[in-house]
């Protein structure tokens, strides 16, 4: 299968595209330090295994991608563009390789029908539902990745994955914890709570304006306000190239034939022939008897005889010759091009004439055809449409960005030119953090490249017009910093209403918390919850509840302290509870084990299967712990 992706398309998938089977393990700081030694390009070697700086890097962009999506506005580049990120990431690559020689080591590898399952799994390269060989080429080529790199990483990520479900099968949580755990999983607590809201205690608060200035001198990094660029920009918009161009009806229906022959090729079909065999190098005469055998055999079905018997009867193919001639459901790589071109061109019933093929003369009937069905024209016109005004744009869209991106270049103080060239007005943006506008309104503001060029410090500095930026909704964009403003802390005067109101509620919450620690201390001295916080005016009491350990009724932090307090005590025992409203004060007047017995079997083998899950994960932390000790790691430290 993996053969025929790549006889179809002469190319295979990109990375990127896939997405990586990343190994979850991340290690607190490096190990086997070995200074001097290995290229300018190897980071680090593993029992002899080279991993590249250029490998560094790409993961290293994939790592900031992902906190970029993680934290959206409160990412900052400047936090994570360290040498500590770059580390972490290093350590990943390397304990990846070391599971990956263990793997080897072991005998464990995908195959070629695991990367071709993959490859046509993904939705990305689908059509309808289908793999498309069309689709996948084009997304290879946008990507500019060979089919060697490509496959060679997915083989490594699904080896990995292979070797750690390998290790996982071997963990088994037995009945007996598995009932443990139930019991502890179903308990049911009665809770008692009392709640000191901070807001009652807001009048207690002092406030001096020294007290404000030094909260806010301990507090500065709250009011740090991040880097902001203000940029002027060219947006080449796909979509918007796209719904310009007029696409005929003639084109339309020409693709939707071209779908209909795809559907065709791609179907499965069920055949029967008779083979008169001949070998390649026989004479003429031996293959014209050949042919004239195939020919009588073909005229005495014609004539009323059964397919069945004849191939019975004549045919040099025994194995089939057996069944009648059925050779079963096939796809059309299963059998030679002559052989196919014959078949995939036949109506259903109709006998072929005599098809010559590298083992003699076949005579050939299609008994049924199953293809994917194609909706009707009528319904997918415009989807046709859409597509093909697509690939047309994205013609027009590399030449105009190829025409911006030399005006750009050739004018760098000014978009206008490049602007001019291709009728689009220069925009401009308001001021801009790291995390983009974070609206979604222009995709060109909030698009990863786009902010990575913006705060690039050569930008910032020259504000010259950027090289073509190549966006994620498949567009093009050129910008330029046209204003920047760098991260600053914002000084007290500018936020004094803002450093009062948090100074006010901390203080507050300060306060309601030491009442709520003079409850805890009565109680766990042999007092009573009610009595205790009679005692305070702004406690409020909530007598005994019963909750499970997940019960959205009560609040969390009260399930959360109550599930935390011993279960069995002679005496009432207290914590404190973080809630909304400020502090709480919790006991536990009763406890209720779950029944094992009244759980479903399909839910408790859902646990077992959970629990079992973690056991394997803490099974590969284990072996990959014991790999690293005896592995040879060398890590080139001033190559990372």
């Amino acid at each position: 299968m993996l053969q025929s992706i790549r006889e179809r398309t002469g190319i295979f998938l990109p990375v990127a595209v896939i997405g990586l089977l990343v190994v979850p393990f991340v290690i607190s700081s490096l190990y086997g330090y070995v200074v001097g030694g290995g290229g300018p390009q190897t980071i680090a070697t593993v029992d002899g295994v080279e991993i590249t700086r250029s490998r560094l890097d790409q993961a290293y962009r994939e790592r900031q991608s992902e906190l970029r999506q993680l934290l959206g506005e409160q990412f900052d580049p400047s936090l994570f563009d360290t040498d500590q990120l770059r580390r972490e990431t290093a350590q990943q690559l390397i304990d990846r390789a070391v599971l990956l020689n263990y793997a080897r080591a072991q005998g464990l590898q995908a195959t070629d029908a695991d990367v071709a399952i993959a490859i046509r799994g993904q939705s990305i390269f689908q059509v309808d539902g289908s793999f498309s060989a069309e689709r996948y080429r084009r997304i290879l080529e946008q990507n500019r990745l060979t089919p060697e790199r490509y496959e060679s990483q997915l083989r490594e990520d699904l080896t990995i994955d292979l070797l750690q479900r390998s290790i996982g099968q071997t963990a088994y949580t037995s009945d007996r914890e598995l009932d443990r755990i139930l019991a502890l999983q179903r308990q049911r607590r009665e809770l008692a709570w009392a709640v000191l809201p901070a807001e009652a205690y807001r009048d207690a608060v002092s406030i001096e304006e020294s007290d404000l200035r030094a909260w806010y001198e301990r507090n500065a990094e709250r009011y740090r306000q991040p880097q902001q660029v203000q940029l002027r920009y060219l947006h080449l918009d796909l979509d918007a190239i796209a719904a310009d161009i007029d696409i005929p009806r003639a084109d339309i229906e020409a693709r939707y034939a071209e779908r209909e022959a795809e559907a065709n090729a791609d179907s499965l079909r069920e055949i029967r022939h008779i083979l008169i065999a001949v070998d390649e190098s026989a004479d003429t005469a031996a293959v014209e008897a050949a042919r004239e055998r195939a020919q009588s055999a073909r005229q005495r079905i014609i004539e009323g005889e059964g397919f069945a018997e004849v191939a019975a009867e004549v045919s040099d193919d025994t194995g089939s010759g057996a069944q009648g001639g059925e050779l079963g459901l096939l796809q059309r790589a299963d059998v030679v091009p002559a052989f196919a071109d014959a078949a995939w061109s036949l109506p259903v019933g109709e006998l072929s004439e005599p098809v010559r093929t590298p083992f003699g003369w076949h005579v050939i009937e299609v008994q049924s055809v199953q293809s994917e069905s194609l909706a009707p024209l009528s319904e997918i016109a415009d989807q046709i449409r859409d597509e093909i005004a697509r690939e047309r744009a994205e013609r027009v869209l590399f030449e105009r960005g190829n025409e911006v991106d030399s005006l750009a270049f050739e004018n760098p103080m000014t978009l206008e030119p490049a602007a001019r060239a291709v009728s689009l007005p220069v925009q401009r943006s308001d001021w801009l953090t790291p995390a983009g506008t974070g609206q979604g309104d222009d995709p060109v503001l909030d698009d990863p490249a786009v902010l990575q060029a913006a705060f690039d410090e050569t930008a910032i500095e020259r504000r010259e017009n950027s090289d073509l930026i190549e966006l994620a909704d498949g567009g093009y964009a050129v910008i330029r910093v046209s204003d920047y403003q760098p991260a600053q802390i914002q000084p007290f005067d500018a936020v004094a209403e803002t450093v009062r109101e948090a100074y006010v509620q901390e203080e507050a919450a300060a306060l309601a918390r030491a009442d709520a620690e003079s409850i805890v201390t009565a109680v766990n001295a042999g007092g009573q919850l009610q009595s205790a916080a009679g005692e305070y005016a702004a406690a409020q009491f909530n007598p005994g509840r019963w909750s499970e350990r997940n019960e959205r009724e009560l609040p969390a932090g009260v399930r959360e302290a109550g599930f935390r307090l011993p279960a069995q005590s002679d005496e009432p025992v207290a914590d404190l509870a973080r809630v909304p409203q400020g502090w709480a004060v919790v006991t536990v007047l009763a406890v209720e084990n779950g029944d094992p017995d009244a759980v479903e079997a399909e839910a408790r083998e859902q646990l077992r299967a959970s629990m079992n899950n973690l056991d394997g994960q803490a099974a590969v932390q284990a072996l990959l712990t014991q790999l690293r000790e005896q592995a040879n790691i060398r890590v080139f430290e001033d190559n990372i």
